[in-house]
């Protein structure tokens, strides 16, 4: 189960040794027809500083199921991407028990709430039970509620009686992102403990695998493996599915990240408590836009009835319009932080990993990462497991399972018994480093160990991937020369556009995604290794007010060409790059600079910045993102995985994908479009309201409301607080002129939010 230890996580060299010598224990006693190794044993690996290091967790058992304990580093081969690696540091988890915080073990209770009351109830006094023999000073436990959004219902503490009674507390699908926080346990053995901060209420977690992910992150500061004990009723992900590719991608998303964290998962179906397993109750579709190259004006309402799902019908301006292909019970992707870095493509090499510009025929305009074949994470899909499970909505938990380490708790009458199972394994496991070869940000990496021994049984986590920095500049000369560009007086050389609309990831916090256009044939080319190669450097940092940076990022974006006539048409185009970042509400001025193979050609761009204060307890509305580039979820392939590995979340409605726009100028024959959020924390409440926007195009020069909309139908999801809604900005019936785009959310009860702006030009 690999942890990727270096001196940039740990802050030091000496950390690394110490956090491999953390997890030694006295070796296990040695069976009486085998002698304990002698000190001067040459299989005894030697410990020493590496300023990188894999640790592979590993659990060993028997045909019987018993785990193996008398086993020594010499009884292992571990392999990364198929070579073998060298074994340097080893050790064994006993279960000795000690209240040391370096041998504490720490447990998450994750309840999907979607599961009916009855196999809650069974569920959760089951897991009482566990909470009461288990829960001790060298035992940890936290207790995680998840329905739509994610409630840390406890954080982690000792205090059985604390943990029982919040595990008691029966919660449905309906969970309020916004509920006060649970009083803090009565007695002191949770003094100390980590905090799994950040977990809860994220707007990006709008799926189980998605919540899966962003608990992961919030235990990644906690030290030692983690057992994450997901409580179920199974899901599944159906391949003629509308939503298969995202489900596919958030899966190799969450694997990913409780592989860096070091959280094993162990899945619990709970309906094998009952009779016979029941497929649930049906999720709401939704129908998409129909996806026609044509910009066009549409108006929705929501239409459903009692024994149909809930469906948007369109209806064009001047005629009628159709459905389109359905779209899932629950769409929307991850939230957080990470870059996207632009790409050059063209039929050529490209290196870098986010989004750039030119296409090749065939692929997606103004978005050329995601033409066909280009995925930086190329090994991703391999992170997934490929099992074939006997009951269909079964097979994610295998694979979840699988994939981190852990394993599957089915069709059992004994739920207290698998706990406990799980609990065992908490104290019986194998830690084996080994120092990777270099490799790439952005490649993903697949792990196979082996034990040497017969009638063993071994399980381990499949891989894990390099994500990219968001600050890849950090300290670098590069980074200084862009920050004096920015800070100084001297005009940029390289004109360029910018925009920056933002969306709430929490109460009081944002995610900006931010988009330049760069225009054609300003980034300078130089011929190396046959190729016409060029590297773009861009920095940014969201002063305060008072002069002090609030946030930063930096990206280097390699380009890579094989002739002239691929520069060519790269140079037919902006070039567009988008990163995003984190920030808290407030006022601030965004500076940005980049540079292009050249000290002398730079540019620089700024603008005002103002994330609206937001508690989470108000039905609210994001920014405005203006887009050019609108085409299926069905067509990003494998890039949609590098977009959730580097914690990065499209703007996705409908089963579509918009790209923001980095310029407010249209053309008339643009394929125009914007998206926004709306936040409703009264979806989360027994009786969801309806959730619509009402849409306004206005002359700036003259003051004339040039369309105007009534209460657009938005792709509410039961249980989520969060509503993404992209509708065509209809720039074909406007003359050239300026506008402003004008936005307000409202809801069947009779509330409105605040209202959104954005001013864009029709050429």
């Amino acid at each position: 189960m690999p942890l990727i230890v270096s001196a940039c996580l740990l802050g030091t060299l000496v950390a690394v040794t110490t956090a491999v010598f953390a997890q030694q224990a006295p070796p296990p006693a040695q069976p009486q027809n085998q002698p304990a190794p002698a000190a001067s044993d040459s299989s005894t690996p030697v410990f020493k500083a590496e300023t990188r290091l894999v640790l592979v967790d590993t659990i060993v058992t028997d045909k019987k199921n018993g785990y193996v304990t008398d086993l020594t580093a010499k009884d292992f081969k571990v392999w990364e991407d198929n070579k073998e690696q060298v074994i340097k540091s080893f050790s064994y988890e006993s279960s000795s028990p000690s209240s040391d915080a370096e041998h504490r073990h720490y447990l998450v209770l994750f309840f999907d709430n979607s599961m009916d009351i009855a196999e809650q109830g069974r569920a959760r006094e089951a897991a009482a039970k566990f909470v009461e023999a288990n829960a001790g000073p060298d035992r940890y436990m936290a207790v995680i509620n998840f329905g739509g959004t994610v409630r840390v219902a406890q954080n982690f503490t000792a205090d059985a009686e604390r943990l029982k009674q919040v595990v008691r507390n029966v919660s449905f699908a309906n969970v309020s992102p916004n509920a006060p926080p649970s009083p803090q346990p009565v007695q002191v053995a949770s003094l100390g403990a980590p905090q799994l901060g950040g977990a809860e209420a994220n707007f990006g977690v709008r799926t189980l695998l998605l919540a899966l992910r962003n608990v992961a992150k919030g235990l990644a500061s906690v030290p030692g493996r983690k057992s994450l004990v997901l409580l179920t009723a199974g899901f599944s992900i159906s391949p003629g599915d509308v939503d298969a590719l995202e489900r596919q991608s958030e899966l190799t998303a969450a694997i990913n990240a409780c592989n860096k964290a070091n959280v094993a998962v162990y899945p619990i179906d709970v309906r094998g408590l009952s009779t016979g397993i029941s497929s649930g109750g049906g999720s709401a579709q939704l129908q998409a836009t129909p996806d026609v190259g044509e910009a066009r004006l549409v108006t929705a309402t929501l239409d459903s009835a009692d024994d149909q799902p809930a469906h948007l019908v369109y209806v064009q301006k001047g005629g009628s319009g159709g459905g389109g292909g359905t779209h899932g019970g629950s769409g929307g992707t991850a939230g957080g932080t990470g870059g996207t870095r632009g790409t050059g493509t063209g039929t050529g090499t490209t290196t870098g990993t986010r989004t750039g510009t030119s296409v090749p025929p065939g692929g997606i305009p103004g978005n050329p990462s995601m033409y066909p074949g280009f995925n930086p994470y190329s090994q991703s899909s391999a992170l997934i497991p490929q099992v074939t499970s006997p009951v269909p909505n079964q097979q994610v938990l295998y694979q979840l399972a699988q994939g981190t380490g852990g394993f599957v708790i089915t069709n059992s009458n004994d739920l207290l018994g698998g706990l406990q199972r799980i609990a065992n394994e908490q104290t019986q496991y194998y830690v084996l480093g080994y120092t990777p070869p270099e490799s790439e940000e952005g490649s993903c990496h697949i792990l196979k160990v082996k034990v040497e021994r017969g009638g063993t049984n071994v399980r381990w986590r499949t891989g894990y991937c390099n994500s990219k920095s968001t600050d890849m500049l950090a300290g670098k000369p590069e980074e200084k020369q862009l920050e004096t560009r920015m800070t100084g007086s001297q005009a940029g050389t390289i004109n360029a556009s910018m925009l920056a609309p933002y969306f709430y990831t929490s109460a009081g916090a944002a995610r900006v995604n931010l988009a330049i256009e760069i225009p054609p044939n300003t980034i300078k080319f130089e011929k190396q290794k046959g190729k016409q190669h060029a590297t773009v450097n861009v920095a940014g940092i969201a002063y305060k007010l008072d002069g002090s940076v609030a946030a930063k990022f930096s990206d280097s974006v390699n380009l890579d060409f094989q002739d002239k006539k691929e520069l060519e048409d790269f140079n037919s185009r902006p070039f567009h790059y988008e990163t995003q970042f984190d920030i808290a509400d407030g006022h601030y001025n965004l500076k940005v600079a980049f540079n292009a193979q050249g000290a002398d050609a730079f540019g620089k761009l700024e603008m005002p910045l103002v994330i609206e204060p937001y508690d989470g307890k108000q039905f609210t509305m994001s920014g405005v993102a203006l887009s050019k580039s609108i085409h299926p979820v069905s067509q990003m392939g494998q890039t949609l995985d590098a977009t959730l590995l580097e914690d990065r979340t499209p703007l996705v409605t409908q089963g579509l994908q918009l790209i923001p726009s980095g310029t407010d100028e249209f053309k008339k024959t643009d394929r125009a479009a914007f998206y926004v959020e709306l936040y409703a924390p009264a979806l989360a409440g027994p009786n969801p309201p309806k959730i619509g926007v009402k849409v306004a195009v206005v002359d700036r020069k003259t003051g004339e409301k040039k369309i105007e909309t009534g209460g657009e139908a938005a792709d509410a999801k039961a249980g989520s607080p969060l509503v993404p809604v992209g509708l065509i900005l209809p720039v074909a019936q406007l003359p050239p002129g300026s506008y402003r785009l004008e936005l307000t959310g409202v809801d069947s009860a009779g509330n409105t939010t605040p209202a959104r702006t954005a001013d864009f030009e029709v050429q």
